[in-house]
C-alpha cells in the first residue's frame, strides 16, 4: 500500500514533505544538547541495562553505577543550567536522590515494548560510548518517526483528497515541538506512530475498503500502544468508535476477512504470545500495577481550583506547539497568540463545513478527526488534570493527525 503511494505522483510531494522533516530534525539532533528533553535519562537507563543482558530481564531496572554516569553526563551538557535550578554540589549520586525526587525517577513498572525496540538497536549498533548510544536512540525516535508522517499522509488522502493530505503532513513537518519530541529518547515516539496507524486504517474504513484487515491492523496498533505508555490508553476506546463512526455512515466496506487469513492472524497471535506470556511472566504483574492508576482516578484538591485550570489548559496547548526542552524555553507569547487564534479560526472552520451541503463529502473525515481528538483531550484531563498533574502537550501527539486536519 505505502509502495504504491509513493511510487505515484502524488508521492513526490509526500517525498519532499518526509525531506524537509528530516532535514529539521537532524537539525534539532545536531544543536539541542543530550538530555533536554521530559524523562530521558531514566528511559535510558533501562534500555541501557536490558541491552546489556544476555536474556531480558525486565525486572532489573536501576543500576546506581549507570545513575551516576548519566547524571555526571547531564552535568557536562549543562542540564541544571538549562532546567533553570542551581547544580547541586556535590552531584546526586543516583536518580532517587532528594535533589531530584520532582526531576527524574526510575522505571518501574512501565510497559515493555520501547525498552525492547531500543535494547535491540543498541545490541545491532554496539555504540562505544554513553554519549553514543544516546545519539543511536534519537535517530531510533526520528526512524519512528518518519512512517508516523506517511501514515498521517495516507490516512488524510483517504478522507480530504490528495491536496488537503499534502497541507496537513507539510504543516505536521515544520510542527516545532512534534519534530522536537520526533528526537527524543522518549516511548512517546512509537505511540505516536500507534496512533498515525489507527489515523490510517480508520480513514481506509471510513473511505470504504475492507474493513476486516484495517480493524485487524488498528487492534495490533492499539496493542502496541498500550504495551509502551499509559498515553496510548484511550486508542483502545477508538479502536471501537471508529468502527461505530464507519458503520453510522454506512462506509464499512467488507466486514469479512477469509477464513485462511483469520487462522494465519489467530495462529501468529498464539505462536507470538503464549512464549511471551511465559518468558514476560513477571511482567504481567507491574503491568497490573501500571494500569491500575486509571482505576484510581480522582478529583484532588488542585484540580477543584480554576487558576489550576487555566494554567492546565494553557500549557497543554502552548506545549503542544512549542515549549522545547523541559518546557523551559516557551515560544514568544506572539507567536502562540497567534497559534491561538488560527486554532479557533480552523475550529470554526470545521463546525461551519458541517453544515455545507457542498462539502458534504467531508463530513464523515470531519466528524471522525473530531471524535479522535475530542477522546484524547478527554483522557488527558480525566487521566492528569483531575489527579493535579501538570499538562504536556505531547499528549496530545498520538492524534497527531486527525488534529492537524
Amino acid at each position: 500500500m505505502l509502495t504504491k503511494i509513493l511510487s505515484s505522483s502524488s508521492g513526490c510531494v509526500l517525498a519532499l514533505v518526509v525531506a524537509i522533516f528530516v532535514l529539521r530534525a537532524l537539525l534539532a539532533i545536531s544543536i539541542i544538547p543530550p538530555w533536554q528533553y521530559p524523562d530521558e535519562p531514566q528511559h535510558f537507563e533501562l534500555v541501557h541495562i536490558l541491552a546489556g543482558q544476555a536474556r531480558f530481564d525486565l525486572s532489573e531496572r536501576s543500576d546506581i553505577d549507570l545513575e551516576r554516569r548519566i547524571l555526571s553526563s547531564m552535568s557536562a551538557y549543562g542540564w541544571w543550567r538549562h532546567y533553570g535550578e542551581p547544580e547541586p554540589a556535590p552531584l546526586p549520586s543516583d536518580f532517587m536522590d532528594s535533589e531530584l525526587t520532582e526531576h527524574i525517577w526510575r522505571v518501574e513498572t512501565s510497559p515493555p515494548v520501547y525498552y525492547l525496540l531500543g535494547a535491540v538497536g543498541v545490541k545491532l549498533a554496539k555504540p562505544n560510548s554513553l554519549v553514543a548510544e544516546y545519539y543511536l536512540l534519537r535517530w531510533m525516535a526520528l526512524v519512528l518517526a518518519v512512517p508516523t508522517i506517511i501514515c498521517v499522509w495516507a490516512g488524510t488522502r483517504h478522507l480530504f483528497g490528495v491536496s488537503a493530505a499534502s497541507g496537513v503532513t507539510l504543516l505536521l513537518a515544520l510542527h516545532p515541538q512534534f519534530v522536537l519530541m520526533s528526537t527524543a529518547v522518549n516511548p512517546d515516539v512509537l505511540v505516536n506512530l500507534c496512533g498515525a496507524v489507527l489515523w490510517w486504517q480508520g480513514a481506509r474504513l471510513l473511505a470504504g475498503s475492507s474493513a476486516g484487515w484495517s480493524v485487524v491492523v488498528m487492534a495490533c496498533a492499539t496493542l502496541i500502544g498500550v504495551l509502551t505508555k499509559r498515553v496510548a490508553a484511550p486508542l483502545v476506546l477508538m479502536l471501537v468508535i471508529v468502527p461505530v463512526v464507519a458503520v453510522w455512515f454506512g462506509r464499512a466496506g467488507a466486514w469479512r476477512v477469509s477464513r485462511s487469513s483469520f487462522v494465519v492472524v489467530a495462529a501468529g497471535m498464539i505462536l507470538v504470545g503464549l512464549p511471551a506470556v511465559v518468558w514476560f511472566g513477571d511482567e504481567l504483574v507491574r503491568l497490573r500495577d501500571y494500569w491500575a492508576y486509571l482505576m484510581t482516578i480522582s478529583w484532588s484538591e488542585r484540580a477543584r481550583d480554576w487558576t489550576f485550570f487555566q494554567q492546565f489548559t494553557s500549557t497543554l496547548f502552548d506545549s503542544a506547539w512549542l515549549q522545547a526542552g523541559w518546557l523551559r524555553y516557551p515560544a514568544p507569547p506572539r507567536w502562540l497568540l497567534s497559534i491561538r487564534v488560527l486554532t479557533l479560526v480552523a475550529a470554526a472552520g470545521c463546525f461551519i463545513a458541517l453544515r455545507r451541503p457542498g462539502l458534504a463529502k467531508w463530513r464523515a473525515g470531519l466528524i471522525l478527526a473530531g471524535i479522535l481528538v475530542v477522546i484524547q483531550i478527554a483522557a488527558v484531563y480525566g487521566g492528569v488534570y483531575l489527579n493535579g498533574f501538570g499538562a504536556q502537550g505531547r499528549y496530545l501527539f498520538p492524534v497527531i493527525g486527525p488534529f492537524m486536519a
